[in-house]
């Protein structure tokens, strides 16, 4: 069993908030490592994405041995949305445990698809759109944009929802549909855990009928 190391899932305070606490329970008792090549992802050339997209996968980390644990009616443990930038397409996401350095601090990333669907990271994986005009898809790429290179917000490790200065993956991608375009994502669904404030899982976004797929894989 690999050892977790506890500080890395401090709240930005420095101390345990109960539902970190209570993840970090939850992880150590569902800890188990194998090795996996950090092999980068090729994404077909035919796929074609536009801002706003939703792209979701199934994590093999223990992170997401727990979400599976929480959330057993979910196909995906993770999600991210769909960004153009000076440099290509890239993933905005909110995630922990993906840090470059020890140094770095657990916060939203913009990352390449080859990285976000990394072999050591994901089994399978899919894009989703919600139906959106040109002008709603520039619109929530000048926000995600902002948030990214103006705050660079941290990971939320207190899981609350109100608190929009660090956000976990669900509460980024319906935070800026909510705030850009009035479009609840998850349509109110929550999840109701002892100890946790009311979560959003990944189930609660994907299980809403406007998204269609346009790419999906499976390892």
């Amino acid at each position: 069993m690999r050892k977790l190391k506890m500080e890395k899932w401090k709240g930005r305070s420095g101390r345990w908030s109960v539902p970190t606490f209570f993840l970090f329970m939850l992880l150590a008792f569902t800890a188990c490592h194998q090795s996996v090549p950090a092999e980068l992802f090729v994404m077909p050339d035919t796929v074609q994405f536009q801002s706003g997209d939703l792209v979701f996968r199934k994590g093999i980390s223990n992170v997401s041995r727990a979400v599976n644990t929480l959330d057993r009616s979910g196909l995906y443990t993770h999600v991210g949305m769909v960004v153009w930038t000076q440099d290509g397409w890239r993933v905005l996401h909110a995630v922990p445990g993906e840090r470059d350095s020890e140094e770095e601090a657990d916060s939203v990333k913009l990352e390449t698809f080859g990285t976000y669907f990394r072999r050591d990271r994901a089994e399978m994986g899919g894009v989703y759109r919600y139906p959106l005009s040109s002008e709603d898809t520039l619109r929530l790429r000048s926000r995600a944009l902002n948030l990214y290179y103006g705050r660079h917000p941290l990971f939320d490790g207190a899981f609350e929802t109100h608190d929009t200065t660090a956000f976990y993956c669900t509460e980024l991608v319906c935070f800026l549909y909510q705030q850009v375009l009035d479009i609840d994502l998850s349509e109110g669904r929550r999840h109701n855990l002892p100890l946790f404030p009311d979560l959003i899982f990944c189930s609660d976004v994907f299980q809403n009928d406007k998204l269609e797929e346009v790419f999906s894989f499976e390892r």
